[in-house]
């Protein structure tokens, strides 16, 4: 009688949860920021006022396009942990899409846009500065215009990437409030001036990447600070020599690569208790001959 009677209790409670899960929709809010940004972006596939995007019956949590070649994606993911959906992320890489990029106002629970290698054109909107992001992704597009001082505030942000595009100004100072960064990548741009003496505090980083620019002034002490470091590139960035002695003391650092430095000459670094895999120094000015210890250096796959 007794295991009857929990029988009876465990199918109506997976009943109960299934009609929960079953009626929780994508917040009628969010669903119109979707449509918005769908038209901002000319994306003709996406109408969610017909299907709805967080299905937890039919997408498995959110929307995907099966329908996309290698490499390319089209998803939307949502977190349907409460009472209605909400999307947490939205990445469209290789997608032709065209026009600006979206303010993406109207959802508030949005913590990843990927939208790398597409053509897209305008200024990095300052309403992103109150989401909150994680990821940031653009690589790969035709945005320009200055980054705002307010992306300063974006406290969880993890990682933010927008090689090859056509960014103007100086890098703000505010970015050095980022506590939580570890992959900030702005190479192929056209960003001027110094590096902040801000970044100094950027201490989470773990790949930091800035070449081809036209900044200006020298490598920063600072970079010895940022001891989790395993990635650093400064070619063609602009930036004058020589190379901070203290790079050479990262211990995590694996990867290094330098190029094109004007300034002073110096002897070749001390790189002996280093375990670097990829090593580039070219034309940075370095005089003296190449220590032999290199050809011992058995971590090391590329000189």
């Amino acid at each position: 009688m007794l295991s009857n009677q929990l029988l009876f209790t465990y199918f109506f409670v997976a009943l109960i949860l299934s009609s929960f899960v079953s009626s929780t929709k994508l917040d009628k809010k969010e669903v119109a920021a979707l449509n918005r940004v769908a038209k901002e972006l000319k994306k003709s596939n996406w109408d969610f006022t017909v299907v709805d995007p967080c299905d937890l019956s039919s997408q498995g949590g959110g929307w995907r396009d099966f329908s996309n070649p290698k490499g390319s994606e089209d998803v939307v993911t949502c977190n349907c942990s409460s009472v209605v959906c909400h999307v947490t992320s939205i990445v469209l890489k290789i997608q032709d899409l065209q026009g600006s990029l979206p303010t993406l106002t109207g959802l508030p629970f949005l913590q990843e846009i990927d939208l790398s290698r597409n053509y897209l054109t305008g200024s990095l909107p300052t309403e992103w500065a109150a989401l909150p992001l994680v990821n940031i992704t653009l690589l790969g597009n035709r945005i320009n215009g200055p980054i705002p001082k307010e992306y300063g505030s974006l406290k969880n942000l993890h990682s933010f990437v927008l090689d090859y595009n056509q960014i103007s100004g100086e890098l703000p100072p505010e970015l050095g409030n980022l506590k939580n960064i570890q992959r900030l990548f702005v190479s192929s741009n056209y960003l001027t001036g110094e590096i902040p003496s801000t970044f100094a505090n950027l201490t989470t980083l773990i790949d930091f990447r800035i070449s081809d620019n036209k900044f200006n002034g020298t490598i920063p002490d600072f970079i010895q600070n940022w001891t989790k470091l395993e990635k650093l590139v400064i070619q063609a960035s602009g930036l004058v020599g020589p190379i901070p002695s203290g790079i050479f003391s990262l211990g995590k650092l694996r990867d290094l690569r330098i190029s094109d430095l004007s300034g002073p000459e110096s002897l070749f670094p001390p790189l002996q208790n280093m375990n670097l895999k990829t090593l580039v120094l070219r034309n940075c000015n370095l005089t003296g001959d190449l220590p032999e210890y290199l050809g011992n250096k058995s971590s090391l796959k590329m000189l």
